[in-house]
């Protein structure tokens, strides 16, 4: 699927913030130890993507009046963890997708060996980032606090259970399973993406709770919105209606919603 171009100025600025801070986190060394590993987890990450999930964690933060340089690092590490997965689910042993974004995959790029290393690294560079050693100790235990739900998002009930669900099913049996399908490989990011937006802010259970909940309509319906286009399902009803689920789990936080209800706006338009 081809990526439109963000067309609202808030958009645009969001990405422009979380390009910065991924573009310092992942410089080009050319004197590294492995250049070339190095630069295939830069392709991986600097392509053409929408940056929607960490685009979200900004979001999140600017709706609860808590947008600090600790949203930032959190955002960005969803992006990094977002982006390994991509190499993984690309591979010939699992989804054997040649192209991701109109290009090609990272294994094809830069060759298998090369592409499951570039992965390891990008999970280790987003759990790296999210930790701030110097930060105040309340920020200290935010930040560890989130980052035990980054982790927590590849084990086997999460993105990894997802993968091998989806290894097992054939192809009749995947279009009645979609849903579950999104609910372990795409929300597990989204839901850690309204993590990082709140890392700085102090909820109540009930806001936690519709946040969540939030994350976890937008990410199924982002993704069959998604499955729609690349023309693996029919009609778009079913991703329209999660899309208005998720907003109205927005009723909570009233006209503060704006910018979650503007995103969600986008991606129905």
């Amino acid at each position: 699927m081809t990526a439109p171009p963000l067309q609202l100025d808030g958009l645009a600025l969001d990405r422009h913030l979380v390009d910065g801070h991924l573009a310092a986190l992942l410089p080009p060394l050319p004197r590294s130890p492995a250049p070339h590993l190095r630069e295939a987890m830069r392709y991986a990450v600097f392509s053409p993507g929408r940056r929607i999930r960490p685009i979200l964690a900004l979001r999140v933060a600017q709706m609860l009046g808590a947008p600090t340089a600790l949203t930032l690092r959190a955002a960005a590490a969803v992006e990094l963890l977002h982006c390994a997965s991509l190499i993984v689910d690309d591979l010939p042993c699992m989804d054997n997708d040649p192209l991701r974004r109109n290009r090609p995959a990272v294994h094809i790029a830069f060759g298998e060996a090369t592409a499951i290393l570039a992965a390891f690294g990008l999970v280790s560079l987003a759990a790296r980032s999210a930790i701030d050693r110097n930060a105040r100790p309340t920020d200290c235990a935010r930040l560890l606090d989130f980052q035990f739900h980054l982790l927590s998002t590849l084990d086997c009930a999460s993105l990894i259970g997802g993968q091998s669900l989806d290894l097992a099913l054939s192809h009749e049996s995947r279009n009645a399973n979609r849903a579950r399908l999104a609910t372990l490989k795409t929300v597990p990011l989204f839901e850690l993406a309204i993590r990082a937006g709140a890392v700085s802010a102090d909820l109540s259970p009930a806001e936690q709770t519709a946040l969540l909940e939030f994350g976890a309509e937008f990410g199924i319906a982002y993704q069959m919105r998604d499955d729609h286009h690349d023309g693996e399902v029919p009609t778009s009803l079913t991703a329209s209606h999660r899309f208005a689920r998720a907003s109205a789990s927005l009723a909570p936080f009233g006209p503060r919603s704006q910018p979650l209800r503007d995103l969600v706006e986008y991606l129905v338009s």
